[in-house]
């Protein structure tokens, strides 16, 4: 069955080379939909980004580790790609994050270099070249771990009769669907929830 994916792009000024090699990204069996945010720190804080439908409904995210141009921007718009990954996963950890980033100090964050376009080899092929080894790869697990999480979904559906009285197949597949909120941030069951989903869902993979 073919599967569909929603690939979105984050960042204070898109690159255009990123963007031509996201945009045209393939992967066999997967449709990919691609879209993209401009995030603008004179207008936009975090909380308009988490509130974002096109962040909420999409799948992959890559994004920029530094979303404010200068060091002057308001701070409640000093929001880093890091920091975004983090809380997204509270929000909804099926949601695979992807920062990345000029900044070669970062990658103990787990943050995957951006294509230098300042050294004179800025041209498409050489940018292609350069996410092929990196980028290529993590949007591939991603998309594979993704895979793997609806068809476990999937199962949970039919054996919800195991979970009789336990909201946890509802608010599992709600998070699969995308069906989640800004708002879910502040309530107080929503460590619970993670715990229990990381407890009885996740950690079937390894089994």
């Amino acid at each position: 069955m073919t599967q569909q994916i929603k690939l979105i792009y984050v960042d204070d000024k898109l690159d255009p080379l990123l963007v031509d090699y996201l945009y045209d990204f393939r992967k066999d069996d997967i449709i990919i939909v691609y879209n993209e945010i401009q995030f603008d720190s004179s207008s936009r804080n975090y909380e308009s980004l988490l509130t974002d439908s096109r962040v909420l409904e999409s799948d992959i995210i890559v994004i920029d580790s530094k979303l404010f141009e200068n060091e002057y921007a308001e701070s409640g718009s000093k929001f880093t790609g890091q920091e975004f990954k983090l809380v997204l996963r509270i929000l909804n950890p099926f949601i695979k994050v992807i920062v990345i980033t000029q900044n070669r100090d970062l990658a103990n964050y787990g943050v995957l270099n951006k294509f230098a376009t300042s050294k004179g080899n800025a041209s498409q092929d050489n940018a292609n070249d350069f996410y092929n080894k990196s980028l290529k790869p993590t949007i591939e697990e991603a998309i594979k771990e993704i895979v793997e999480m609806r068809r476990i979904g999937e199962e949970l559906e039919l054996n919800k009769g195991a979970y009789d009285g336990s909201l946890i197949v509802e608010k599992t597949q709600n998070l699969l669907n995308k069906i989640t909120s800004y708002r879910e941030l502040t309530d107080e069951k929503i460590d619970e929830l993670i715990d229990i989903i990381k407890k009885e869902v996740l950690e079937n993979r390894d089994e």
